[in-house]
């Protein structure tokens, strides 16, 4: 169906999900979390998500070294009131070592911002790859767009991601240290004079009260953009706020709370001491990752009960209609090369003579070669 004819027929006369389908939408969240493993898809997100930690951490430290050349200190400042509003005092001096250490190596800044900024991305990357791949398995989809189109997709989307949360880090620790030296740099050239003291006084105390506004607003856009991009379906226009961003949202927040309320009260009670904080992060990871797939899922069955109110056979296919469907003819055609070679392998298992030992193999199959045949035009 077209994008546009499934705009008419679904999506705009079936903008709100029938209340009779909410039973329906129930029911199949509660197979896909307890009956074929979510929480599996959350857990492998997760070790693509600390697999990106560190040099994107690294790349932050960076940056900031970049923009903040001769004002070093202002890092260190920054960084020694974060840890002290959120790690516990006996274990803030490890934390303390471990920034020491992650500043040093920031000291041959370019070089360094290079190097980690190429590896956060390719980490960043696999995690994109990864979610796009689950999310395709929740729309019970096939990724259609071809191999170099879906890594190029890919690769644009862990940029976008990448400076969104960037922008979102920036956000969190704005403040006056920090912006300091970057206005001087930019009205000092302008001789705007007086325009660092308006912004520090009249415009930082207002931002206090935006900031997490602003930070909310950003992640939606984040996970919109995420959810948008990453499986082979397209609604045919850009959905900013769904029902499943917003849980994903409420529910990762709730869930950086209590990792952080346990960590800042109850670690220094646990046997575990540092391990137990480390294996209550990873917990509160693995939750989170499986609740941003949730609410994707959850997005992915209200587009089904949408179908179904329209008249559409969708009980067992969503059928909204794919960003391409190369890739997949590919992969139905190695498929099917696949099922005939086993096919040979069973006739000649068959026609082999009772009591006659030894492999058999079909000499028709030799030169064959797996991947699309040469005659198969894409588009």
């Amino acid at each position: 169906m077209p994008i546009a004819e499934y705009y008419d027929t679904v999506t705009r006369p079936h903008r709100f999900v029938p209340a009779r389908a909410w039973r329906l939408i129930g029911r199949r969240l509660y197979v896909e979390v307890f009956y074929r493993g979510l929480m599996d898809r959350g857990a492998i997100l997760s070790f693509y998500t600390l697999l990106t930690a560190i040099p994107t951490l690294l790349a932050f430290y960076s940056i900031a070294s970049l923009v903040l050349a001769q004002n070093r200190d202002k890092v260190r400042g920054i960084t020694e009131d974060f840890i002290n509003q959120n790690i516990p005092g006996m274990y803030a001096e490890e934390a303390r070592k471990i920034i020491d250490s992650i500043l040093g190596s920031t000291q041959q800044s370019v070089i360094t911002l290079v190097i980690s900024v190429a590896i956060a991305l390719f980490s960043s990357s696999a995690y994109v790859r990864a979610f796009s791949r689950s999310a395709n398995a929740l729309y019970g989809r096939q990724e259609g767009r071809s191999l170099i189109r879906t890594w190029l997709v890919m690769w644009g989307l862990t940029i976008a991601l990448v400076v969104g949360l960037v922008i979102i880090a920036a956000a969190s620790f704005l403040q006056a240290d920090f912006l300091t030296p970057v206005l001087n740099a930019i009205s000092q050239p302008l001789h705007w004079e007086g325009f660092t003291s308006f912004v520090l006084d009249s415009l930082l105390p207002v931002w206090a009260y935006l900031r997490w506004p602003v930070i909310f607003g950003l992640s939606i856009v984040l996970i919109a953009v995420l959810f948008t991009i990453a499986p082979n379906v397209k609604y045919g226009r850009m959905r900013w706020l769904t029902t499943g961003s917003a849980f994903a949202l409420v529910g990762i927040t709730i869930v950086g709370l209590v990792v952080r309320r346990y960590v800042n009260n109850f670690l220094h009670i646990g046997m575990y001491g540092a391990l137990g904080g480390l294996i209550g992060g990873f917990f509160g990871l693995v939750i989170s990752n499986t609740i941003l797939l949730f609410g994707l899922k959850l997005d992915a069955e209200m587009t089904r009960s949408r179908e179904l109110a329209a008249g559409l056979a969708s009980e067992d296919i969503i059928q909204v209609p794919p960003r391409s469907s190369v890739g997949a003819d590919v992969n139905n055609e190695i498929d099917d090369q696949l099922r005939e070679k086993a096919r040979a392998v069973r006739r000649g298992y068959s026609a082999e003579p009772a009591g006659e030992s030894g492999d058999s193999e079909d000499s028709g199959d030799s030169g064959d070669s797996l991947g699309p045949s040469s005659d198969t035009s894409t588009s």
